[in-house]
């Protein structure tokens, strides 16, 4: 018998985090055999805050924790009764990224389940935010959710560069997929800026020619992918021309993509920061939940 997973769904039980947690309590029924550990983290400088408020440290952090214990317990009862799984409420107090990444590598989990919004989970385009701690230290796969509405994902965005963290974004992402989905493996071709080229007495028929070479031998490393892979599952193989993030962010729009599946690259997040990356700018301007899977 396979061994089971587990899917650790972060809370901080703001309106946003509860998109989350249906979504992680769907993927745990998907799984089969599979639990959820439903977290939240309480701060300890906001317990430390509302205890100066009320000005009894003791009465007040005990007040906050069992208040927070109670409706993360009924929420763990609740979706455990509508999805008929395991769902086990854990309080934790302390830093967040610290506490969730701990729990990840002593529970060995299979997937990190945050919300796109909330109190504590809000995406800001500067280093230091929660998600972004969570995506850099996360030993498994994270998915972000951005959807209100908790569907089955059927169309599934995968765009790849045929290194190894290509073979990391379809191999680890396809448990998390529904057997009917269409998952479409997409290569993003960057051409050079036809305005330069003309200063190069390089003409538009020229560029034309290279577009069409680049494209088709981008398609048949793809399929060459998609045969290694030997899945039965519906993989589609794209090739589009242009800057990545824009074509993503584009494609994702116009075909109605439910899940984007974006592969961590081996590199701090000062690096993505200051130079900028795909990753990045999925995270802030992506219409649909974005998966992020792990290098190795």
């Amino acid at each position: 018998m396979p061994e089971k997973r587990c899917i650790l769904t972060a809370t901080d039980m703001s309106d946003w985090a509860k998109f989350a947690e249906v979504r992680g309590a769907e993927l745990t029924k998907h799984l089969g055999n599979a639990e959820m550990l439903l977290v939240n983290v309480q701060e300890q400088s906001g317990l430390d805050f509302y205890a100066m408020l009320m000005a009894s440290q003791v009465l007040t952090q005990d007040l906050i924790r069992q208040e927070a214990e109670k409706t993360l317990a009924e929420t763990a009862r609740r979706l455990s009764e509508e999805k008929g799984i395991t769902v086990t409420p854990i309080i934790r107090t302390g830093k967040v990224p610290n506490e969730i990444q701990a729990l990840l590598e002593e529970k060995k989990a299979s997937l990190l389940v945050i919300g796109a919004h909330g109190q504590g989970y809000h995406f800001m385009p500067i280093i230091g935010n929660i998600p972004a701690k969570l995506v850099q230290g996360s030993p498994c796969p994270v998915l972000i959710i951005r959807q209100e509405e908790i569907r089955p994902y059927k169309r599934v965005l995968i765009p790849i560069d045929f290194s190894e963290v290509s073979i990391n974004q379809v191999t680890q992402s396809l448990p998390f997929i529904p057997e009917d989905s269409e998952i479409i493996l997409m290569s993003v071709c960057e051409s050079p800026c036809a305005s330069r080229l003309r200063y190069a007495n390089i003409t538009v028929e020229i560029l034309e020619e290279y577009r069409k070479k680049v494209k088709t031998e981008a398609l048949e490393k793809i399929n060459q992918l998609i045969e290694a892979l030997d899945s039965p599952r519906n993989l589609q193989a794209q090739v589009e021309i242009g800057i990545p993030h824009q074509v993503i962010l584009d494609y994702i729009r116009k075909y109605d993509i439910d899940l984007l599946v974006l592969g961590k690259h081996p590199r701090n997040r000062l690096e993505e920061y200051l130079v900028g990356s795909t990753v990045h700018y999925a995270l802030n301007e992506a219409e649909c939940d974005v998966m992020i899977t792990t290098p190795a």
